[in-house]
């Protein structure tokens, strides 16, 4: 019996599984039966798979994203020139600044090894920032100065100037420039960014485990037999052999130890002399063995004594 495709409607051979005009097939597909086993089976591995995929996309958001960069703030430049002593060193005062800019309240100006495009990094090592988490936010920098040794080639800088306790008004990241004979410049950027939140979320890190990490003191005489290899050092700020919970540089300390390579800016410890504080001043030293663990901290003053 003659038969026509049903696609085209051309004459087809006997026993055709497919027509030779259009090439499509001419026999029925049935649908594929599967088991109803098989298909539960089935459906559990999908719904599996969906949640391993919920889940897993949770914990990136709260774990795996990094913090989004604050960058550094933009805005306007003032040439700020700078002079140098007969010695060579050059020293910023909260007044020399006040001459470009009336409303500074206080500033931190010192040497750095960071090179971050963050502004945030530096912040979290400066004083101010140091004081404020000490002082749970009383109080911040206020008359501070500065200096560096204007022939030490290669110098980079970092000039940060507020005018509240959490408020930056303006900025200076890198190397000063000479103009003449004695003379330098640096172009501080003016800006308008609060850290409110940064110095919020130091302070409730710091809180939480700060004790732990000054529990155990190590006697100066004990230095040498305690297995110290390594040495953080804190700040010019102990008015005592006692270190007080509200110095600011229990913060600097612990902000270096937690940071993401504290190898960078520890010290060997046979170099720990060349780091004591000024006379009438006690520094604190958080000693690390050769492979950067904590052992403890230490207080010395200007001749290397503990208390």
């Amino acid at each position: 019996m003659e038969h026509n495709c049903p696609h085209c409607g051309a004459p087809l051979p006997e026993d055709a599984s497919f027509c030779p005009h259009c090439t499509q097939s001419i026999r029925e597909r049935q649908p594929l039966k599967i088991p109803s086993h098989l298909w539960r089976k089935g459906l559990k591995w999908v719904l599996a798979l969906v949640l391993i995929l919920a889940v897993a996309g949770g914990l990136y958001a709260r774990f795996g994203r990094e913090t989004p960069s604050a960058g550094l703030p933009a805005g306007d430049t003032t040439a700020v020139i700078l002079e140098e002593d007969e010695n060579g060193m050059v020293t910023v005062t909260p007044d020399l600044l006040r001459e470009y800019f009336p409303l500074l309240a206080g500033l931190n100006f010192s040497t750095t090894s960071t090179t971050s495009d963050n502004i945030d990094d530096y912040l979290m090592e400066n004083l101010q920032l140091a004081n404020l988490v000490a002082s749970r936010g009383s109080y911040g920098t206020d008359e501070e100065r500065g200096m560096f040794n204007a022939r030490s080639s290669g110098t980079r800088l970092c000039l940060l100037m507020f005018d509240r306790n959490t408020h930056l008004m303006g900025y200076f990241i890198g190397e000063p420039v000479q103009i003449e004979d004695g003379k330098w410049q640096i172009d501080v950027v003016s800006c308008d960014y609060d850290f409110t939140e940064l110095y919020e979320e130091q302070l409730a890190a710091f809180e939480e485990n700060w004790a732990a990490d000054f529990s155990t003191y190590i006697p100066p005489e004990e230095i040498e037999s305690s297995g110290a290899v390594w040495f953080l050092n804190g700040y010019n700020t102990g008015k005592g052999p006692v270190l007080r919970e509200d110095d600011a540089q229990i913060y600097h300390l612990w902000a270096l130890l937690h940071s993401p390579e504290p190898e960078r800016q520890c010290r060997e410890i046979e170099r720990l002399e060349e780091f004591l504080p000024n006379e009438g001043r006690w520094r604190c030293y958080l000693l690390l063995d050769k492979d950067y663990n904590l052992l403890g901290y230490t207080m010395l003053d200007y001749q290397g004594n503990g208390g």
